[in-house]
């Protein structure tokens, strides 16, 4: 019996990702540019440690070479350490772009998704508000559809670190 417990949870959690299309849907209604800019930004955190790997490999090579020659470390080796500063700045720099596009985007979306209900709820009879069935259902509508922020916040997090995972 735990069993069948176990795999109807399973279940239910995948009927319940065919709900991400829409949602994503009305995300980008609520605002594409701060999506976009979004995206952007994450695609270049996600190539962010791939260049920072590069960096890193050419002065351990560097180090490696002159300490084997025992000559002095080229010119263009401080180029390089500078260079990996400068690329960890910018990571953390576009971290609180993100961050800052992130809570933007909630504003755009609870504000979009507030506004849709009400339009719709401008368009209901009076009869249906005396229904208190009725008027808690349009309050849980309201309430859940800017509870799913988090789950895209998490989305854009869950691709970003997929894609950290892949090229590393």
């Amino acid at each position: 019996m735990a069993e069948d417990g176990f795999w109807s949870g399973w279940r239910e959690r995948l009927i319940a990702l065919r709900n991400i299309p829409p949602v994503l849907g009305i995300v980008w209604q609520s605002g594409p540019a701060v999506v976009a800019a979004g995206l952007i930004f994450r695609l270049f955190a996600s190539l962010l440690p791939m260049a920072l790997l590069w960096i890193t490999k050419l002065i351990i090579d560097g180090i490696v070479r002159s300490a084997s020659t025992h000559q002095p470390v080229q010119p263009g080796f401080w180029w390089l350490v500078a260079t990996e500063f400068g690329l960890a700045v910018l990571g953390t720099l576009i971290t609180r772009i993100i961050d800052y596009l992130d809570s933007l985007l909630a504003d755009k979306y609870t504000r979009h998704v507030s506004i849709r209900v009400m339009k719709h709820a401008a368009e209901l009879d009076i009869l249906a508000y005396e229904d208190p069935v009725f008027y808690d259902r349009l309050d849980r509508a309201r309430v859940q559809a800017t509870d799913r922020l988090g789950m895209i916040q998490s989305i854009g997090r869950l691709v970003q670190q997929d894609k950290n995972k892949i090229r590393v």
